[in-house]
Protein backbone atom coordinates (compact mmCIF):
# COMPACT_ATOMS: atom_id res chain seq x y z
CA UNK A 1 0.00 0.00 0.00
CA UNK A 2 1.28 2.97 -0.84
CA UNK A 3 1.97 6.24 1.58
CA UNK A 4 -0.97 7.90 0.01
CA UNK A 5 -3.45 4.73 0.38
CA UNK A 6 -2.14 4.73 4.18
CA UNK A 7 -3.11 8.49 4.76
CA UNK A 8 -6.40 7.90 2.94
CA UNK A 9 -7.23 4.84 5.56
CA UNK A 10 -6.14 6.48 8.23
CA UNK A 11 -8.23 10.04 7.93
CA UNK A 12 -10.94 7.61 7.15
CA UNK A 13 -10.85 5.56 9.68
CA UNK A 14 -10.70 8.91 12.21
CA UNK A 15 -13.75 10.04 10.09
CA UNK A 16 -12.36 13.17 8.91
CA UNK A 17 -12.36 14.94 5.71
CA UNK A 18 -9.62 16.19 3.24
CA UNK A 19 -10.78 19.00 4.42
CA UNK A 20 -11.04 18.50 7.89
CA UNK A 21 -7.45 17.01 8.14
CA UNK A 22 -5.64 20.06 6.08
CA UNK A 23 -7.34 22.09 8.85
CA UNK A 24 -5.93 20.48 11.37
CA UNK A 25 -2.45 20.14 9.98
CA UNK A 26 -2.58 24.02 8.49
CA UNK A 27 -2.59 22.66 4.86
CA UNK A 28 -4.99 23.44 1.85
CA UNK A 29 -7.78 20.98 0.98
CA UNK A 30 -6.08 19.92 -2.56
CA UNK A 31 -2.84 19.35 -0.43
CA UNK A 32 -4.42 16.50 0.96
CA UNK A 33 -5.63 15.62 -1.79
CA UNK A 34 -2.36 15.40 -3.87
CA UNK A 35 -0.85 13.20 -0.96
CA UNK A 36 -3.74 10.54 -1.19
CA UNK A 37 -3.59 10.77 -4.60
CA UNK A 38 0.54 10.21 -4.81
CA UNK A 39 1.36 13.48 -6.18
CA UNK A 40 3.61 14.72 -3.60
CA UNK A 41 4.05 14.46 -0.07
CA UNK A 42 4.17 16.93 2.54
CA UNK A 43 6.89 17.91 4.68
CA UNK A 44 8.25 16.48 7.56
CA UNK A 45 6.62 19.05 10.22
CA UNK A 46 3.38 18.24 7.96
CA UNK A 47 4.06 14.99 8.65
CA UNK A 48 4.29 14.85 12.40
CA UNK A 49 0.97 17.50 11.87
CA UNK A 50 -0.57 14.97 10.31
CA UNK A 51 0.36 12.05 13.07
CA UNK A 52 -1.01 14.04 15.69
CA UNK A 53 -4.22 14.42 14.12
CA UNK A 54 -4.91 11.39 12.68
CA UNK A 55 -3.47 9.49 15.95
CA UNK A 56 -0.73 7.51 14.40
CA UNK A 57 2.90 6.82 13.94
CA UNK A 58 4.87 7.64 11.08
CA UNK A 59 5.75 3.92 10.45
CA UNK A 60 2.22 3.27 10.28
CA UNK A 61 2.30 5.69 7.13
CA UNK A 62 6.06 4.97 5.79
CA UNK A 63 5.98 1.28 6.77
CA UNK A 64 6.99 -0.13 3.50
CA UNK A 65 9.94 1.89 4.12
CA UNK A 66 10.38 1.00 7.66
CA UNK A 67 11.61 4.12 9.10
CA UNK A 68 12.17 4.38 12.54
CA UNK A 69 11.75 7.38 14.81
CA UNK A 70 15.14 7.98 13.93
CA UNK A 71 15.46 7.48 10.79
CA UNK A 72 12.59 9.78 10.48
CA UNK A 73 14.21 12.58 12.57
CA UNK A 74 17.22 12.29 10.56
CA UNK A 75 15.35 12.35 7.32
CA UNK A 76 14.00 15.70 8.20
CA UNK A 77 17.18 17.26 9.90
CA UNK A 78 19.35 16.39 6.48
CA UNK A 79 16.32 17.86 4.62
CA UNK A 80 17.40 21.09 6.10
CA UNK A 81 20.79 20.96 5.06
CA UNK A 82 22.39 22.66 1.71
CA UNK A 83 23.00 20.34 -1.22
CA UNK A 84 26.55 20.26 0.23
CA UNK A 85 26.24 19.63 3.87
CA UNK A 86 23.89 16.72 2.57
CA UNK A 87 26.22 15.39 0.71
CA UNK A 88 29.09 15.68 4.15
CA UNK A 89 26.34 13.45 5.85
CA UNK A 90 25.77 10.98 3.20
CA UNK A 91 29.78 10.56 3.35
CA UNK A 92 29.94 10.46 7.03
CA UNK A 93 27.06 7.63 7.33
CA UNK A 94 28.78 5.51 4.77
CA UNK A 95 32.08 6.02 6.75
CA UNK A 96 30.39 4.99 9.40
CA UNK A 97 28.64 2.04 8.00
CA UNK A 98 32.40 0.61 6.41
CA UNK A 99 33.44 1.22 10.17
CA UNK A 100 30.88 -1.11 11.51
CA UNK A 101 31.18 -3.36 8.71
CA UNK A 102 35.20 -3.65 9.42
CA UNK A 103 34.30 -4.59 13.30
CA UNK A 104 31.86 -7.18 12.30
CA UNK A 105 34.07 -9.00 10.21
CA UNK A 106 32.85 -8.30 6.72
Amino acid sequence: MSFGQKLRSARKKRGMTQKELAEAVGAKHNSVSNWEKDLNRPDTDTIRRICDALGVDANELFEEKGLSDVEFALFGEVKQLSREDQEDVLEFIRFKRAMQEKREGR
